[in-house]
């Protein structure tokens, strides 16, 4: 029994990383590129990286917990007082209400970006 209920813990963290992954594809990756190397053009960037932004919001929000309920804050509500990098919205600007995704996607988004970004 013990080892039915881990497996389907383990089978949900990576589905859930997986829709993560999806959702992130579908709502983000048209402004946010997961990741630059030597041949990005950083002028031609609409907005910060992925791993850019879960390296900062890792910085300040060390636990997946912490992690998920500021992004879930911050993409419901951005404002410049709740950013974590500055430069970033003095490059790009504010970054606009993020409205047709769920708390849930939100959620989601956060555990992918939380385990495969350092």
């Amino acid at each position: 029994m013990v080892l039915i209920i881990l497996f389907l813990i383990l089978f949900s963290f990576s589905y859930s990383e997986e829709y993560g992954y999806q959702t992130y594809k579908q709502h983000c990756a048209s402004c946010h590129i997961e990741k630059t190397d030597e041949t990005t053009d950083n002028l031609s960037l609409k907005a910060p990286p992925i791993n850019v932004i879960a390296r900062q919001i890792k910085y300040y929000y060390r636990t997946r917990e912490k992690f998920t309920e500021y992004l879930i804050d911050y993409l419901k509500e951005p404002s410049p007082e709740k950013s974590i990098c500055k430069p970033c919205i003095y490059r790009w600007g504010i970054m606009p209400t993020v409205k047709d995704i769920s708390v849930e996607e939100i959620q989601s988004v956060a555990l992918w970006m939380f385990k495969n970004f350092k």
